[in-house]
């Protein structure tokens, strides 16, 4: 099924979650802000969020500085 990630389409198999997809992207959730479709994802569900037809996310990281 396809997805948008930052922009960019992208196709992932049914059933997959926030969760699987950051393990694919290599991505680890401490430090990132995710955006499902306009609504923030609690760090707490990215595992249990399952990705749906047409969604799109936004994956910010965030960054230290001063």
């Amino acid at each position: 099924m396809q997805i948008s990630v930052n922009g960019e389409e992208m196709e992932v198999s049914s059933g997959f979650t926030i969760g699987n997809l950051l393990n694919m992207l290599e991505l680890t959730p401490e430090r990132l802000a995710v955006e499902r479709n306009g609504m923030v994802i609690s760090r707490k569900l990215l595992t249990e969020t399952i990705l749906e037809e047409g969604d799109k996310l936004e994956i910010v990281k965030a960054i230290g500085g001063g």
